[in-house]
């Protein structure tokens, strides 16, 4: 029905909200960008992220499941799709980095990469998500 939809359109986008709102700083850190956040706020932060990309992919479903053929047939859909898959993969890979190697966090080439890939995924995984209605 539309007030569910219109609901779980609303959770969706408070989703995503709480995910870029907890990468994004994360994201600057690893890119070198920002220079200095504490273990204690890069956990918070994480630990956001996380929640908002379960429950972005949880009502993402619930709205594909509204409209699958119009869904499916949207490139632009599908692009999304497509980056918002390399991001949740380069968050697995990092994560998995992460628990085998010590100072990762310190920086270097992969956590530059790792960080710049996600902001850049996440960025363009927002855009197109808001082009799927002009589409």
């Amino acid at each position: 029905s539309t007030p569910v939809y219109g609901a779980v359109s609303a959770l969706h986008i408070l989703s995503i909200a709480l995910l870029i709102g907890g990468i994004l700083l994360v994201d600057l850190r690893l890119a070198g960008i920002l220079k200095h956040l504490d273990a204690g706020a890069v956990r918070l932060l994480r630990r956001m992220a996380r929640i908002g990309a379960g429950l972005a992919v949880t009502t993402g479903i619930l709205l594909l499941s509204a409209r699958p053929g119009e869904y499916l047939a949207n490139r632009v859909f599908l692009a999304k799709m497509l980056v918002v898959g390399v991001a949740l993969a380069n968050a697995a890979a990092f994560e998995w980095m992460a628990r085998r190697r010590t100072g990762i966090w310190s920086g270097g080439r992969y956590a530059r990469t790792a960080g710049l890939v996600s902001l850049t995924g996440w960025l363009a995984a927002l855009v197109l998500g808001r082009w799927i209605a002009f589409t």
